[in-house]
């Protein structure tokens, strides 16, 4: 998702793994969910700005998230990056490696919401920040309409500036390539700050990236250790 991004919801205390119940249904069936809830959060507008279309959308679009993200043709550039919602079905192989139950997650630039809803699914403490308002307006209201699927008290979401958190407490991180004006800067925060235990997924991210291994790469996303 591309992405920036303290109001903040109240911070749950993470459970003892013992206590994290595996997910309900398949991870695919979990993605589509909540890749369509998000969507219908999307008011007309943004829609409309973001597809260059008039409306309605079609059904067909409505009801399959591959077609949603084709639908939407360019991305929405908001304050400090761009927004562009991600496939989560293409992020499932990284997130899978990477996220354990328990593990604190922290999406750099969380959007809509929906990467931190689904490692959330997985069992994470997930963690969301996103700096623009009405993305995080949209989130809250999707997380509000899927606590029938997932725990929506392990799915946090803050909106600020994500470069005022501390990020040496966190064990997995996601970050959509280009979502940040400031990238750069970004990458230079996460290799000073990272445990080296620490796993970072970066999508959509061409060439190698100074001061990072790839541990590992799952199509369009790879994971990332810092460099000792």
């Amino acid at each position: 998702m591309r992405r920036i991004g303290t109001a903040l919801l109240v911070f749950p205390v993470a459970a003892a793994m013992d206590d994290i119940a595996p997910p309900t249904l398949p991870l695919t069936d979990l993605a589509r969910r909540i890749q369509i809830v998000c969507f219908e959060s999307y008011p007309r507008r943004l829609v409309r700005r973001m597809s260059g279309r008039p409306g309605p959308v079609p059904e067909e679009v409505r009801s399959d998230p591959q077609l949603q993200v084709k639908y939407l043709k360019s991305e929405w550039v908001v304050r400090k990056g761009l927004f562009y919602p991600t496939w989560l079905d293409e992020l499932l192989p990284a997130l899978q490696a990477a996220v354990r139950p328990g593990a604190r997650f922290l999406d750099l630039g969380s959007g809509d919401g929906r990467v931190v809803f689904m490692a959330a699914a997985m069992g994470a403490q997930a963690t969301g920040i996103e700096f623009n308002r009405e993305l995080h307006r949209l989130a809250g209201e999707a997380r509000g309409r899927l606590g029938d699927i997932l725990d929506i008290d392990r799915a946090v979401l803050k909106r600020g500036d994500f470069f005022k958190e501390d990020f040496s407490g966190y064990d997995v991180f996601f970050y959509f390539g280009d979502g940040s004006s400031a990238e750069q800067a970004l990458l230079a925060k996460l290799r000073r700050e990272m445990r080296p235990d620490a796993i970072l997924i970066l999508a959509h991210i061409q060439g190698q990236v100074p001061g990072f291994v790839r541990v590992a790469k799952y199509g369009e996303a790879g994971t990332y250790r810092p460099i000792p």
